[in-house]
């Protein structure tokens, strides 16, 4: 078999993960054959007892990996193995700072919600949700409540003197806006940018992948749901949006996984999320996702000078919607 071009990244992430497991009186090997563009898989086992292989994915647009337990054909071990994984990505990511945050954002039955856990060394030390109000939310929906649940656990941070902090998010913009390398286009996005500028707080960085098993994100994501929650909704057919921003969500995970780097913009007029398709920050294109009661899951590409690349998301997309009928 030929060589595979992300190869050698694999390998090295992998065989860090082997060495991590062994401490646990694991053994683990990588699986020669099944090196792909993107993913290598891991063969675990104790002793006589063969657990199946974890799957390594590395995606390319933010330099990063994940591991997947859905192949092990005896799940006992996966609790195991996610424990190890998050914490041995932690110790090769940076040394423990003040404090680690886990943010989140939801829109779900007309309200944007956010939540936030913050951790010292590992032990849960506070958990922040709520509900953002529609005035600050201004057609942003979840993005909104991403926002807010750093503002809060950062400004909970600077009223108990913490200094330095790691942030988790799984919605790049919550880093691109802070840093700046995106334009904040809107009145929510430029006060958060302004926020974080202003901030004397040092902050870390990371991406995590949603809906992976993570535990902090996981909780999170329930705080944001719970914030949502507190206030009651305005109107219900809005649920058409927090079934699209789901989608929306699943559909930019799927293309991420597979080398093409992608962000949510926003949803339009109560009927189509935005994705731009990016390559080194550049937009290529936009890809509108629309979700109404005549257009059901409907895309709409435009803005495209590559047709190949255009073709290409198009052909993904049917894939796409095809494995969730």
């Amino acid at each position: 078999m030929a060589k595979q071009q992300f190869e050698h990244k694999l390998r090295a992430r992998a065989e860090q993960f082997i060495n991590a497991l062994k401490h646990a009186g694991l053994d683990a090997v990588i699986i020669e054959d099944s090196f792909r563009e993107y993913s290598v898989k891991v063969l675990i086992s104790r002793k006589e007892r063969d657990f199946g292989p974890a799957v390594l994915y590395y995606k390319p647009a933010s330099d990063s990996f994940s591991m997947k337990t859905h192949e092990l054909k005896d799940k006992s071990i996966a609790p195991l193995l996610d424990d190890f994984w998050q914490g041995e990505q932690r110790s090769s990511e940076q040394q423990h700072t003040g404090c680690e945050i886990y943010v989140d954002g939801s829109f779900s039955g007309g309200a944007t919600g956010y939540g936030a856990v913050i951790l010292k060394d590992r032990n849960v030390v506070e958990e922040l949700f709520g509900a953002v109000d529609s005035s600050e939310v201004a057609g942003t929906y979840q993005i909104a409540g991403e926002l807010a649940a750093v503002k809060q656990a950062l400004t909970w941070c600077q009223k108990h003197f913490v200094n330095e902090v790691s942030i988790y998010y799984d919605y790049l913009g919550i880093e691109k806006w802070a840093t700046r390398q995106w334009k904040a286009n809107q009145p929510v996005t430029q006060a958060y940018s302004q926020f974080i500028c202003e901030c004397p707080i040092k902050i870390h960085w990371h991406k995590v992948d949603s809906h992976t098993g993570d535990r902090w994100n996981d909780r999170a994501d329930a705080l944001a749901k719970k914030g949502a929650r507190s206030m009651k909704p305005a109107d219900a057919e809005k649920d058409f949006i927090s079934e699209l921003i789901e989608k929306t969500e699943a559909w930019i995970e799927f293309l991420m996984l597979r080398g093409i780097d992608a962000a949510f913009d926003r949803v339009y007029n109560e009927q189509y999320a935005r994705v731009i398709i990016l390559e080194d920050d550049q937009a290529l294109g936009a890809f509108d996702l629309y979700n109404t009661k005549k257009k059901k899951f409907s895309p709409y590409l435009h803005n495209f000078r590559d047709e190949e690349l255009k073709l290409q998301l198009e052909l993904l997309w049917r894939d796409f919607a095809g494995s969730r009928k």
